[in-house]
């Protein structure tokens, strides 16, 4: 597992951290996915942090997402961020018929 977390995406620190961070939706060790994109990714959620994402210049919380060794990109993406608007939970039975779609 620690290959694993050496693929980790990059992160920059925002130059303001409020002395207050915005209130998690998603848990650790929560199943969620992408819902906004077709055939979208699905994992566990293993870290979320308040950070500055360069790519797309957003600053708040980010989840760091744990790929399903089924999800669609798992072979080249292992984790990755997801802000909160992109996901949403996965129940248990969401979460086999994915699996089985990508078996």
């Amino acid at each position: 597992m620690s290959d694993i977390f050496s693929q980790i995406p990059p992160i920059t620190l925002p130059e303001v951290i409020p002395k207050k961070l915005p209130q998690q939706k998603f848990s650790l060790g929560e199943w969620v996915r992408w819902f906004q994109v077709p055939n979208g990714d699905f994992g566990r959620i293993i870290g979320v942090i308040y950070t500055h994402q360069a790519s797309c210049i957003a600053t708040g919380l980010h989840y760091l997402v744990l790929l399903d060794k089924r999800s669609p990109s798992r072979d080249i993406c292992p984790c990755d961020f997801a802000f909160e608007e992109d996901i949403e939970p996965l129940d248990q039975s969401s979460l086999e018929q994915l699996r089985g779609n990508h078996a």
